[in-house]
C-alpha cells in the first residue's frame, strides 16, 4: 500500500521513467557498543531491478532485491553460513542536473528465503558460525587422566526472517547510463535460534524439534559499492505539477 501510494503521487509528475539493473557488495560489521558482542560479520552480493520515475527536483525508485550473503565471523576462511533473500527497496535521488554526483538515501528490507546452515551452532552471546559445539567437562579423577564430557549446549541458528537497512550515498555518473555507486548508513537484523544441552549419545536434531525459537536483534554498520545500469523508457507527457 505504501509503495503504491508513492508511485501514484510521482506517476502525476514523470517526465522520463527508466528501467534500472544495480548490482552491489555490502560489508556489514556489528557495532558492539549497543548490540550484542559486536562479533558478527557479513558479506552480501545483490542484484536489484528497480522501476525509476524521474522529474526535475528528484528521482524515486522502486524495486525487487535478491541477496546472497554469508558469515565473514569465526576462524573459518569460507562461507559457514550461506543465505539467500528476496524483498523490496526504495530508493530517493537528489537530482542535480548537469552533475556527475547525485546524493541519495536506500531503505531496504529482505526476508530470508533459504540458508544451508538451519539448525547450524552458534556460538553464545557471540552469535557467530561455530563448526563444534561448546561442552562441560568432568575433571579427572587422578592427576594426568583423561577429561570426560559431561555435555554439550549450543545456539542453533534457525532462520533471518528480517534483514533491513538505511543507507545514504551518491551515485557518480560514469557515462549516459551507468553510474557508480557507494553508501553506508545504518543495518539492522532479527535473528530466530535455538538453545539445547544434550548429552553425548543423545540425538539434540531430534530435541530441537521441540525447543521454541527465540529473536537476537543485531545492528550493523552497513557499507556499500556497486554498479547500476539505467535503460530510458518513452518520454511520457508531463503534468502541471512538480514534486
Amino acid at each position: 500500500m505504501f509503495f503504491m501510494m508513492i508511485t501514484t503521487l510521482y506517476g502525476s509528475a514523470q517526465q522520463n521513467n527508466s528501467i534500472s539493473f544495480s548490482l552491489s557488495q555490502n560489508i556489514l560489521k556489528e557495532i558492539g557498543l549497543i548490540s550484542n558482542m559486536g562479533l558478527q560479520y557479513y558479506s552480501g552480493s545483490c542484484l536489484k531491478i528497480g522501476y525509476r520515475f524521474e522529474n526535475k527536483k528528484s528521482d524515486l525508485e522502486v524495486g525487487v532485491i535478491y541477496c546472497y550473503s554469508g558469515s565473514l565471523s569465526g576462524h573459518s576462511k569460507y562461507f559457514i553460513s550461506q543465505n539467500h533473500s528476496l524483498g523490496s527497496s526504495l530508493k530517493y535521488s537528489f537530482v542535480n542536473k548537469g552533475k556527475k554526483i547525485k546524493p541519495f538515501l536506500n531503505f531496504n528490507t529482505l526476508i530470508e528465503i533459504a540458508s544451508n546452515y538451519r539448525n547450524g551452532f552458534l556460538l553464545i552471546e557471540r552469535h557467530i558460525p561455530s563448526l563444534n559445539p561448546s561442552a562441560t567437562y568432568y575433571y579427572p579423577s587422578v592427576p594426568g587422566g583423561e577429561y570426560t564430557v559431561d555435555y554439550y549446549y549450543s545456539n542453533f541458528y534457525h532462520s533471518t526472517p528480517l534483514a533491513s537497512s538505511l543507507l545514504g550515498g551518491i551515485d557518480i555518473k560514469l557515462n549516459q547510463n551507468l553510474s557508480l555507486n557507494i553508501a553506508a548508513g545504518y543495518a539492522f537484523r532479527i535473528m530466530k535460534v535455538k538453545y539445547a544441552e544434550w548429552k553425548e549419545n543423545e540425538d539434540v536434531y531430534k530435541k530441537l524439534e521441540t525447543i521454541p525459537t527465540e529473536n537476537v536483534f543485531s545492528h550493523f554498520l552497513d557499507v556499500q559499492l556497486g554498479l547500476s545500469y539505467d535503460f530510458p523508457l518513452k518520454k511520457t507527457s508531463k503534468s502541471k505539477y512538480e514534486l
